[in-house]
């Protein structure tokens, strides 16, 4: 029965009888167009109020605490409540403190401390809202659509992130900042409502009493699966090393763009648009003929492939160009980097909802949160370290070789390959 699943063919069109999922979909879509709005209209607001690149770096950082701190404690929450209720307050929460930031923005009453306090609710109503969400694609999709939900899933992200950033401009230009703002804090109220609109039956323990002992018993728990279950782990460790790999390019990519391809804010932005564009062919793809190959082969050809993408980030400044521009080729480089993105983690995100019982999946959804959330200022911590005795282009060279090199191991466990 289990080979016949895998040689199933499964597409886009499979998705499209699953209502809720659709639904689902509305939500995460016009939440994330609204996140994109409110990326370029928060950053250009501080920096306008503030003037200050220290404020800006610290915001990253406290962004990043809650998800180190509450993903434990929100994995367990989870598996235990209504994964419906639990997103739309997460959601709801989400709103009141961005609609609360451009209230105040617009009454000028807007404070230096307001920006920390708001940035630290946002993320952690978004660190106790991600398990949830996760958690909630096994009462709406059979197991089999898993690879297509995920990897559509990351394209009408990425769509959705195209559309807020093509269009913030006009609309801070028309509203404002706190206009825009307005903006993204409405989008959270509507995710919510259509969250709110779908029905199914969860299976919850809600009426037990959580204390400190049943926390960290079902704590425990999660552990325990990554442990019975080898590949959930493999799964777990390969999100944190790509996100530890991926954190010095993102860091240094302004530095790149401008020491090394020597572009203007304009070539900046043809570049980084490349991106989302990539990540929206290579999950329709993934969801249309994904199912057709094994998920451990998948992820490891896609893994190969990004480390590939990003050593070839170096050659800029290794190489003299004469037939292609430098900002040609690292756009096209961009453009194959996101359009591998859902090839290695679709399957990733897939495996783990296939094999973890679905009572357990917010704890080891939080635990891949933290994990991957405590990869970030590490990476970023030794790009800033290694930035200063390794030239940068030496740098991804490592990193890329590092995931090429790390594409292999998984491939040595054999229900790994067999998956």
């Amino acid at each position: 029965m289990e080979a016949n699943i895998k040689k199933e063919k499964i597409t886009i069109k499979d998705l499209l009888g699953h209502k809720k999922y659709i639904m689902v979909l509305f939500a995460r879509f016009i939440s994330r167009f609204g996140d994109s709005i409110d990326t370029v209209a928060y950053s250009l607001m501080v920096y306008h109020l503030t003037g200050s690149k220290l404020l800006l770096g610290t915001l990253y950082i406290v962004n990043c605490i809650p998800s180190i701190i509450f993903s434990p404690f929100a994995g367990v929450l989870a598996d235990r409540v209504s994964k419906i209720k639990g997103i739309v307050i997460c959601d709801i929460g989400r709103g009141v403190m961005v609609s609360l930031t451009a209230f105040l923005l617009l009454t000028n009453r807007l404070l230096p401390w307001h920006l920390y306090m708001f940035t630290f609710m946002n993320s952690t109503f978004e660190s106790f809202a991600r398990p949830a969400k996760m958690s909630l694609i096994p009462f709406l999709l059979p197991k089999k659509l898993f690879l297509s939900a995920s990897s559509i899933s990351q394209s009408i992200s990425s769509f959705a992130e195209i559309a807020g950033l093509g269009i913030a401009g006009f609309i801070i230009a028309l509203a404002g900042f706190s206009g825009a703002i307005f903006i993204d804090g409405l989008t959270f109220f509507i995710s919510a409502f259509t969250i709110f609109n779908i029905k199914i039956k969860e299976e919850t323990t809600d009426n037990k009493s959580l204390n400190v002992k049943s926390y960290f018993i079902e704590l425990i728990e999660g552990f325990k699966v990554m442990k019975e279950i080898p590949v959930v782990l493999i799964a777990v460790l390969l999100f944190s090393f790509i996100n530890f790999c991926l954190t010095p390019f993102n860091v240094l990519l302004p530095a790149y763009a401008t020491d090394i391809l020597h572009i203007g804010p304009k070539g900046y932005s043809i570049m980084n648009l490349a991106f989302p564009i990539g990540v929206i062919l290579g999950g329709v793809i993934t969801a249309q003929v994904g199912s057709k190959f094994k998920k451990g082969y998948l992820i490891s050809f896609g893994m190969s492939l990004l480390g590939v993408c990003y050593a070839l980030f170096s050659l800029p400044a290794l190489i003299n160009f004469t037939l292609i521009s430098p900002l040609l080729f690292a756009t096209i480089i961009f453009f194959m980097f996101g359009m591998i993105m859902p090839i290695t983690t679709s399957p990733l995100s897939a495996y783990m909802l296939s094999k973890v019982p679905r009572e357990k999946i917010g704890r080891i959804s939080a635990l891949l949160g933290m994990l991957t959330s405590a990869a970030m200022p590490l990476g970023g911590g030794l790009s800033g370290a290694l930035s200063e005795a390794i030239k940068m282009e030496h740098l991804f060279l490592i990193m890329g070789v590092s995931i090429m090199i790390a594409s292999l191991l998984p491939l040595l466990n054999i229900n790994f390959r067999n998956e």
